[in-house]
């Protein structure tokens, strides 16, 4: 029996000339995977629209118990105008954190605030016009989930070295390696006072937010997943950073 789905696309992988394995976020199921036919028609097209990464798309999907790639039917974009006017500085940006998400929550509970958090960003994405915010999004973004994975860094302890293993600062550094100091502890004080609204604002050139990032990439890794196999960074890098 087929059931109404609300889902965010994270990755598509095609796996034979006329199908492909799309992965996906259900706000209610968690991760799951649904089987799509590829190929280069007109309706292919539209599907691949639909489900670029981090888009919203309604769906029905044929849930049946014991299956871990499931049928699904009648893909709707949740707004046409996402589809529509997406740039290629999102689209790219969608592509980095829909892998990114893939990666990490293989194996994550279905969890209410985490979905509220994830499809509120999506939207959020999708509404963003100013490109200076579009190129700080993923640092902002990626800085909101910590708090929703269990790993959110301690703004309020004392000290100016930032411990990575044990995200908090500190007065003095660590035995191990695993710490920022200076201008890379200080960082991680300036992004946690931004959010989407402000994203444009993001005192980040280039350089800085290639510097945010590898350390927050480096963070993720340390607490939850190595993230090294992620085959979108040097693009994403090469394009808005």
């Amino acid at each position: 029996m087929y059931e109404p789905l609300e889902c965010i696309a994270l990755r598509t992988t095609r796996i034979s000339d006329s199908k492909s394995l799309l992965s996906v976020w259900e706000r209610s199921r968690g991760r799951l995977t649904f089987a799509i036919p590829a190929g280069a028609s007109r309706e292919a097209r539209r599907r691949r629209a639909i489900t670029a990464p981090m888009m919203l798309f309604d769906c029905q999907c044929d849930l049946r118990p014991g299956r871990d790639i499931y049928s699904v039917k009648e893909l709707t974009a949740a707004d046409v105008t996402a589809v529509v006017d997406r740039s290629p500085a999102k689209g790219m940006t969608g592509m980095f954190l829909g892998e990114f998400l893939d990666l990490l929550l293989r194996r994550a509970d279905a969890d209410r605030h985490l979905s509220d958090f994830l499809f509120g960003s999506a939207q959020a994405l999708s509404l963003i016009e100013d490109m200076r915010a579009v190129a700080n999004f993923h640092i902002i973004f990626l800085y909101r989930l910590a708090h929703f994975t269990g790993i959110e860094p301690n703004l309020e302890t004392g000290g100016d070295i930032f411990d990575l293993r044990e995200a908090r600062f500190r007065g003095t550094a660590p035995l191990h390696s695993d710490f920022l100091e200076g201008r890379a502890a200080n960082m991680v004080r300036i992004i946690g006072r931004f959010g989407y609204d402000r994203a444009y604002r993001l005192p980040f050139d280039r350089s800085t937010r290639k510097n945010a990032l590898d350390i927050i990439l480096r963070y993720f890794s340390i607490h939850l997943s190595s993230l090294d196999s992620l085959k979108s960074l040097d693009v994403l890098r090469a394009m808005i950073e």
